[in-house]
């Protein structure tokens, strides 16, 4: 069959465009984010300050010792597209597309899948009010915190090696101590995930799989084998900043929700040279859980 028309192509197009989608190996940003498809224009996310802990039962059952809150994501639209030369869609040949299609669907593909990450690292940059409303980074959360104080912000001591290794310690240690206000801790067992900057990715590296640093006196590498990391892609080449998570918990630092998956149209006007391709999707991302991460501030 050649496909050699607008139709034909966008049909293509969407065949080329799911089997991207589908063979992409499983998104990072799921690692620390809940992916949650959502039904509505709005969600609305509960939360509690702490769950009840167990106690005997004596005679009743206590159902009012603690707090809930609603924390709402409003969807919103996105497109990507891109005119195609009438030219290229009529030389296409037989059996595929031309190549040039076949990158654009490749790039095509490629930017909705890191488009969660974009969103997610707007949310670090932004700092914006979690559901206690607090800002989601805080020395502090008063709605929340019982007897320990939940303080998710570090300042950082530099960017060397040596100073890396005692942030990132530290940090590790601070996430330890998040408790609920029945005493129960929020990262019992944590299983953790760093998110660097690129620019830092040879430091981590280093800490990741060395057994000595031989460097301010550290010796045996404490942080060997204990920790996984990701590369924050959207982040600035002049922040360093990075976040310890709990990649194990309940409920993880963010939320992604998709109301309509991308999926490829097309505008033909008869009398223009382009045919317009485009895709549009409804999605929007917020903040999760903030007893689950931690930022090393530098």
């Amino acid at each position: 069959m050649i496909i050699n028309n607008p139709n034909l192509v966008l049909k293509q197009i969407n065949i080329l465009f799911a089997k991207q989608l589908q063979d992409t190996t499983e998104n990072e940003f799921e690692r620390y984010s809940e992916n949650i498809k959502s039904l509505n224009a709005n969600e609305d996310y509960l939360f509690f300050d702490a769950m009840p802990a167990v106690a005997e039962w004596t005679d009743y059952i206590d159902f009012n010792r603690f707090k809930s809150f609603t924390y709402t994501i409003k969807n919103k639209s996105w497109q990507f597209g891109i005119p195609i030369k009438r030219e290229i869609i009529e030389d296409t040949k037989e059996n595929g597309v031309l190549p040039q299609i076949e990158k654009f669907v490749n790039e095509a593909s490629r930017n909705w899948v890191d488009f969660p990450t974009q969103l997610i690292a707007d949310l670090l940059n932004s700092n914006g009010v979690a559901f206690d409303g607090t800002n989601f980074f805080a020395n502090s959360r008063p709605e929340i915190e019982g007897t320990n104080v939940i303080n998710n912000i570090i300042t950082g001591t530099g960017t060397t090696i040596d100073k890396i290794y005692t942030d990132v310690n530290t940090a590790i240690d601070r996430l330890y101590t998040f408790k609920a206000k029945n005493g129960r801790a929020y990262n019992r067992g944590a299983k953790v995930l760093l998110l660097i900057p690129p620019q830092l990715r040879s430091i981590f590296q280093i800490l990741k799989v060395s057994d000595k640093i031989d460097v301010a006196g550290i010796g045996t590498n404490s942080l060997k084998d204990t920790f996984e990391y990701i590369i924050n892609f959207d982040q600035a080449i002049n922040d360093n900043d990075y976040y310890v998570i709990n990649e194990g918990a309940v409920v993880k630092p963010f939320i992604y929700q998709t109301r309509k998956e991308p999926l490829f149209e097309m505008v033909d006007e008869k009398d223009s040279p382009y045919v317009k391709y485009f895709s549009t999707a409804r999605a929007n991302a917020g903040y999760g859980n903030p007893m689950a991460i931690v930022k090393v501030n530098n």
